[in-house]
């Protein structure tokens, strides 16, 4: 993922923040419309934060190479 010099206000993070949880609970949606599938972030019953992160990175990655 790139970076930036480019430096948020406050008001820019809150907002951003709404928009943040939002993209969570959609994600949160999604990988349990797929619950056992190939997107499933558990092993087991504990929740595999290592796999969870590299999942979000990737999309972090895709939307930004779009």
């Amino acid at each position: 993922m790139g970076h930036s010099n480019y430096e948020l206000t406050d008001e820019q993070k809150r907002k951003l923040d709404n928009i943040a949880d939002a993209f969570i609970c959609k994600i949160e949606d999604a990988l349990a419309d797929d619950a056992g599938g190939i997107l499933d972030p558990y092993v087991g019953r504990e929740l595999d934060n290592n796999k969870l992160t590299r999942m979000v990175w990737y999309i972090g990655d895709y939307i930004s190479a779009s």
